[in-house]
C-alpha cells in the first residue's frame, strides 16, 4: 500500500499543463465515441493521435482514458466496448492482446494518509500486460501490476498482485487456478493466424 505520495513512481500534478493534455484527450476521445460503427478508419487516426502507440488495434468505442499518451499497445489486439484505462501512470499492453467488454486498467491510486489525498497531485503506478493475454468481460486491473504472456485473467476479477505468465487466474482477489503449457506456434495449425493482427479480420 502507498501511504504518501512520495510511495508512488509516477507523479502528475495538476496545474494548467496538466489540463491542457486532460482536455486534448477528452477531445479526441469525444470524438472516437461518436463515430459511426463503420468510420473505422477514421477511429484508427483519432487513436493515432490519442494513444502513445496503437497499431491499428481494433478497439470498440466507447473508450475512456485520461491522457492516452501514457497507453502503448502492441500488435493485433482486439479490445470490446467500455475499456475505461486511467493512465496517470503508462500502461503497456503486448501483441495479441484480448480485452473484454468493460474492463478497467487502473494506473492511477491515491494514499493512504487522508492529507495526503488532498495534495492537488495525481499519483500512479505503471500496469504491463504480456503478449497474448486475455483479460475478461468486468475484470479490473490495479496500479503496479503486472500480467505474464498467455494468461487468462477470469471475467469479474480484481488483479491487485501481480500474475505470471501461463495460467489462469480468477476472483477477487485474483489467484491463479491452473497452470498452462506454453504454447507452441511451430506445431499449432492456427500459428500463422496468430501472428496476424486482429484488426483485419472480417468475421470480427
Amino acid at each position: 500500500m502507498h501511504t504518501t505520495v512520495d510511495d508512488f513512481s509516477t507523479l502528475e500534478p495538476y496545474n494548467a499543463s496538466f489540463q491542457a493534455r486532460v482536455d486534448k484527450a477528452q477531445d479526441l476521445l469525444w470524438q472516437i465515441n461518436h463515430t459511426h460503427p463503420r468510420e473505422k478508419e477514421k477511429r484508427h487516426q483519432l487513436f493515432g493521435q490519442l494513444l502513445g502507440s496503437y497499431h491499428n488495434n481494433e478497439i470498440v468505442p466507447p473508450f475512456h482514458c485520461d491522457l492516452g499518451e501514457k497507453i502503448y499497445f502492441g500488435q493485433g489486439g482486439f479490445v470490446n466496448y467500455g475499456l475505461v484505462v486511467t493512465d496517470i501512470a503508462e500502461v503497456h499492453i503486448g501483441d495479441n492482446v484480448l480485452i473484454g467488454p468493460r474492463v478497467q486498467l487502473c494506473a492511477a491510486g491515491h494514499p493512504i494518509l487522508a492529507e495526503n489525498r488532498v495534495a492537488p497531485i495525481s499519483c500512479g503506478e505503471p500496469i504491463h500486460i504480456g503478449n497474448r493475454v486475455w483479460i475478461g468481460a468486468g475484470a479490473i486491473v490495479l496500479a503496479g501490476v503486472t500480467i505474464g504472456d498467455n494468461t487468462v485473467i477470469g471475467a469479474g476479477s480484481v488483479v491487485n498482485k501481480d500474475i505470471p505468465a501461463n495460467v489462469v487466474a480468477v476472483g477477487s482477489p485474483c489467484k491463479v487456478i491452473k497452470q498452462l503449457s506454453a504454447p507452441d506456434f511451430k506445431s499449432n495449425s492456427l500459428s500463422n493466424q496468430a501472428s496476424e493482427p486482429i484488426a483485419e479480420a472480417d468475421s470480427l
